[in-house]
């Protein structure tokens, strides 16, 4: 799964790296190292027109048909798996796919002296594509737009951690995954799959990054060994 990711760098590289317009909202997140669930954050999808923008939307997908958004699940994970039979996200793999650029997520492994964050990240120090799917929910007066993260089977580098992790978008199948009118759902789910093992590092972290109001540079940088 993904529970927290790194979102640092300044949205208009983002917005460059996946050749998208820079959409400025009142929810503009700021640059943060710890992005947690039911916060905005910033994803590159397609507009009706063809042409890609990149959006700050609420992390933690409210369906359309939701009567009370405060109510029910609000999954900020779906499984790759189940994106093709279950009601929640059966229309939006062929309609409303997205990615969001991050520096990195973290994972946890489970050690006797308790959970270890880790801190993952492309090896070249690229922006990491996670896959994605979006919603829109109009029943009120303030529309909300809403993500969730697709997630895979964890490579060999991540396994060791946890037996999931997200679904990330290589940049040369950036465009037929954004797509919705050219690439079909089931073409799309093909994508989702385990990312190269050896285009990923992993290293453990500070287990300040626990608790979402922590944030800043150091949340990233590799926990010191012990002597």
């Amino acid at each position: 799964m993904c529970g927290r990711f790194d979102q640092h760098t300044l949205p208009y590289r983002y917005a460059g790296y996946i050749d998208a317009l820079l959409r400025a909202t009142p929810n503009d997140p700021p640059q943060r190292y710890n992005v947690a669930p039911q916060t905005y954050a910033w994803v590159g999808r397609t507009t009706r027109d063809g042409a890609r923008e990149l959006v700050p939307l609420l992390w933690g997908l409210v369906p359309y048909w939701t009567q009370d958004p405060k109510k029910g699940a609000r999954p900020i994970n779906a499984r790759s798996e189940d994106v093709a039979t279950k009601p929640m996200f059966r229309n939006l793999i062929g309609t409303r796919r997205c990615v969001i650029p991050v520096d990195g997520f973290y994972e946890w492994q489970v050690t006797p002296s308790g959970k270890q964050p880790h801190y993952v990240r492309l090896a070249d120090g690229a922006p990491m594509l996670l896959a994605g799917l979006w919603d829109r929910w109009r029943h009120g007066e303030t529309p909300i737009e809403s993500f969730t993260i697709l997630t895979t089977d964890a490579n060999t580098a991540v396994a060791r951690l946890h037996d999931r992790m997200p679904a990330i978008i290589d940049a040369s199948d950036l465009a037929r995954w954004l797509d919705v009118r050219g690439t079909d759902a089931a073409t799309a789910r093909a994508m989702l799959k385990p990312y190269r093992t050896d285009a990923v590092e992993t290293y453990p972290v500070s287990r300040a990054v626990n608790s979402a109001t922590n944030e800043g540079p150091t949340l990233i940088e590799p926990e010191p060994k012990l002597a």
